[in-house]
C-alpha cells in the first residue's frame, strides 16, 4: 500500500507522542491524587460514622485516579501494538508499567478496607440512593472477601509478580518470537516467523500444510523442557495463590472475577462436551469436500474452496453498515465517526502486532478498533466482529461511570460475535454463489467450533492438569498426554495421528498461561451470543431496544442479573442446547448444500 493508504490510528485523544510535555504533567498529577487520596481516607473507611455521601466522595475521587492511569496505560499499549520494533515505545511502555504498578499500591488498601466495614454498616450504605452507581461494584468487592489477603500481602505480590509470573511470561513470549524457520517453498528456502509459517496452515497444498505444522510442532519438542519449566511455574503459581486466598479450587478463582457460578460453567462444559459427535461429523463431512482418506490436524484450517472476490477496505465499510444499518442505523452512525476520527488501524505493516482487537477509548468517547484488514473474506468478518466491540464500548460509557466499563468476560463477546453473525447471514444473501456460500458456512462452523467446543477442550485439559498438579509435578509427558486426550475425545475418528502429530502444540497455545482457565469463557460466551441471536431472529423488531439496554449495562449488575432481564438462566442445560442446535442445524443446511452441488 502507499503511505497515503495506511488506515491508522490518530490517538491524540490521549497525547500527541510519547514525548508530549502533558505526559510528564500528567504523572506529577496522577502521583499528587493517590498520594492525596492514600493519606486522606486510608484507615477511615471503618469509621461508625462514615455516611454515603463521604463514601461517594472517596469512590468520585478513586474512581479519578484510576481512570487518568488507565488511559496512560491505554495510551502505551496501544503505541506498542502497532510500533513493536521501536525501542523508545518500548521503553515508554515499560516505563508506564512500573508507573501504573506504583499507583496500584497506592490505591490497594481502598477495596481491602471497604470489605472491613461492618455488615449492618454496609447493608446500610448499599441503600442509599446516591451510592447507585457503585452498588455493583461494592457487592462484588464484597464477594472477594473471604479471598483478599492482607494489605502488605497483597502489595508483595503485585511486586514479586513483576519478576515471577510475568518474568516467566515475558520469557515464554520472547523465547518465541526469536524461533525463525528454515522453509521450503517451490524450491526456495525462506526464513519465516512462526505467524508466516502458520500461514501456510490455509494454504490448498496439503503437503506443504503438513510440512508447515511439523516444522513449528519439531522447534518446540527440541524446547519443550524449557516449556514444561514455564508452564509448571506459572501453573503452579496459580495454584499456590488460590490456596492462599482460600479458593476451593483453582477454577473458582477465575470464576469469581467473571461472576459465575461454578455450577453454571459446569453446565455449559457438560453440554458442549457431550456435543462432541457434531465436531466429528463436521470433519467427517470436510474430509470428504477436500477428497481425502483422512485428516491430520495440519488440515484442520484447510480451505474449502474459497471466496475469491476480493474486499477493499472501504467495501467491507460499505458491507458491515448496509448490514448493520438494517438492525440499528445507530450502528451505521457509530461507524461513520470512528471512520472520522481515525479511531480504527487496519493496514498491516512492519512493526504492527498480529491480530485483533478493540480498546476503550475515554469515557463518552469512541473505542479504538485494530485489525489487519487483508482484502478476505476473513478479513471482513474479523472488522465486523471488532466494530460489534466497539458499539459495545460507546453504550456502556455513554450510560456508566468508570468504575462499571469492564465487562465479565462471559458478556465481553456479545456484541461482537453478535455483529460477526449479522454480517455473516447478510454475505449469505448477497450474489454468492454455491460454492462460495458452502465455503463461507465452513469458515463459519469451523470458526464456532474455534471459539466453543475447542476452547471447551482447552478447558477440560486446564482442569486435568490443575488436578494432577495437585498430586505432583507433571511431566512433559504428562502435559502433552492430557492435551492430547481432550484433542482425540472432541474429534472422534474424524482426525487421524493426533498424538505423534500434534502433541507438542500444547506448548504453542498461550492462554493457559496468560490468563489461567480464560478459554472456557470463549465457548459460554460464543454460546451465549448464538443462543440471544436465536431469540433476535424469533422476536426480530421487539429484541432490538432489549439488546441495545443489554450493551449499555458494562459491570452495573453481574452476568446473571443482567441475562435475567432478558429470561436467560445460565444454569439451565436446555439454555446451552439452543446454541449447539444452530450449529447442528448449520452442518445440516451444509450437508444439503453439499449433496445438491
Amino acid at each position: 500500500m502507499m503511505q497515503q493508504d495506511i488506515i491508522k490510528w490518530d490517538l491524540s485523544d490521549f497525547y500527541k507522542d510519547i514525548n508530549d510535555p502533558l505526559i510528564e504533567t500528567d504523572i506529577q498529577e496522577i502521583e499528587k491524587l493517590a498520594e492525596d487520596f492514600h493519606h486522606n481516607v486510608k484507615g477511615k473507611l471503618e469509621a461508625p460514622s462514615l455516611t454515603p455521601k463521604q463514601l461517594l466522595e472517596w469512590f468520585k475521587e478513586y474512581e479519578k485516579v484510576s481512570e487518568k492511569t488507565f488511559y496512560f496505560d491505554l495510551f502505551a499499549e496501544l503505541l506498542l501494538r502497532t510500533n513493536n520494533l521501536n525501542d523508545d515505545v518500548k521503553a515508554f511502555y515499560s516505563k508506564i508499567d512500573e508507573f501504573k504498578v506504583k499507583i496500584q499500591q497506592k490505591l490497594l488498601f481502598f477495596n481491602l478496607e471497604l470489605n472491613k466495614i461492618s455488615d449492618s454498616k454496609f447493608e446500610e450504605l448499599i441503600k442509599a440512593l446516591e451510592l447507585k452507581p457503585y452498588i455493583h461494584a461494592l457487592k462484588f468487592n464484597r464477594m472477594k472477601q473471604k479471598h483478599q489477603l492482607s494489605e502488605k500481602e497483597e502489595q508483595i505480590i503485585l511486586l514479586k509478580d513483576m519478576t515471577g509470573v510475568k518474568g516467566f511470561l515475558n520469557l515464554y513470549s520472547e523465547f518465541k518470537s526469536n524461533f525463525i524457520f528454515d522453509f521450503e517453498v517451490d524450491g526456495e528456502l525462506k526464513k519465516l516467523t512462526e505467524a508466516e509459517l502458520f500461514a501456510y496452515m490455509y494454504q490448498e497444498n496439503k503437503d506443504l500444510r503438513y510440512k508447515a505444522l511439523q516444522k513449528i510442532v519439531a522447534e518446540y519438542k527440541k524446547n519443550e523442557i524449557i516449556f514444561t519449566h514455564i508452564y509448571s511455574n506459572i501453573l503452579r503459581d496459580w495454584d499456590l495463590e488460590c490456596a492462599k486466598r482460600n479458593f476451593k479450587k483453582p477454577i473458582s478463582r477465575r470464576n469469581l472475577e467473571n461472576e459465575l457460578s461454578d455450577e453454571s460453567v459446569e453446565v455449559c462444559g457438560k453440554v458442549t462436551t457431550e456435543s462432541y459427535p457434531i465436531v466429528e461429523k463436521y470433519y467427517n463431512i470436510k474430509k470428504k469436500l477436500l477428497n481425502l482418506p483422512e485428516l491430520h490436524m495440519s488440515d484442520l484450517y484447510a480451505p474449502i474452496g474459497q471466496i475469491t472476490r476480493k474486499y477493499s477496505y472501504q467495501e467491507a465499510l460499505e458491507l458491515i453498515k448496509d448490514s448493520d444499518e438494517k438492525f440499528s442505523p445507530e450502528f451505521k452512525a457509530i461507524i461513520e465517526k470512528m471512520v472520522e476520527i481515525n479511531h480504527i488501524d487496519a493496514t498491516p505493516r512492519r512493526g504492527k502486532n498480529r491480530g485483533a482487537f478493540c480498546a476503550h477509548g475515554k469515557q463518552k468517547h469512541y473505542g479504538f478498533v485494530f485489525v489487519n484488514f487483508v482484502e478476505t473474506v476473513d478479513s471482513v468478518r474479523a472488522l465486523a466482529h471488532e466494530l460489534g466491540h466497539a458499539f459495545h464500548a460507546y453504550y456502556i460509557q455513554r450510560e456508566q461511570n468508570f468504575v462499571n466499563i469492564e465487562t465479565s468476560l462471559v458478556v465481553a463477546e456479545i456484541a461482537s460475535v453478535f455483529n460477526e453473525m449479522l454480517i455473516t447471514d447478510y454475505l449469505m444473501n448477497t450474489d454468492l454463489s454455491k460454492d462460495e456460500k458452502i465455503s463461507l458456512l465452513c469458515n463459519t462452523i469451523e470458526s464456532n467450533f474455534g471459539t466453543s467446543h475447542r476452547q471447551n477442550a482447552f478447558y477440560r485439559f486446564e482442569k486435568a492438569i490443575h488436578g494432577l498438579l495437585e498430586k505432583k509435578l507433571p511431566t512433559t509427558e504428562e502435559i502433552k498426554g492430557a492435551f492430547v486426550k481432550e484433542m482425540e475425545l472432541m474429534f472422534g475418528n474424524s482426525m487421524t495421528n493426533i498424538r505423534e502429530e500434534y502433541a507438542n502444540y500444547i506448548f504453542v497455545v498461550p492462554h493457559f498461561l496468560n490468563v489461567p482457565f480464560y478459554v472456557y469463557a470463549y465457548n459460554m460466551s460464543n454460546l451465549l451470543v448464538i443462543s440471544i441471536y436465536q431469540m433476535y431472529l424469533e422476536q426480530k423488531e421487539k429484541f432490538i431496544p432489549k439488546y441495545l439496554k443489554l450493551l449499555s449495562l458494562g459491570s452495573s449488575l453481574s452476568p446473571e442479573e443482567m441475562l435475567a432481564e432478558i429470561s436467560i438462566n445460565l444454569n439451565d442445560p436446555t439454555f446451552w442446547e439452543k446454541g449447539i442446535k444452530y450449529l447442528s442445524d448449520k452442518i445440516d443446511e451444509l450437508e444439503k448444500l453439499v449433496e445438491n452441488n
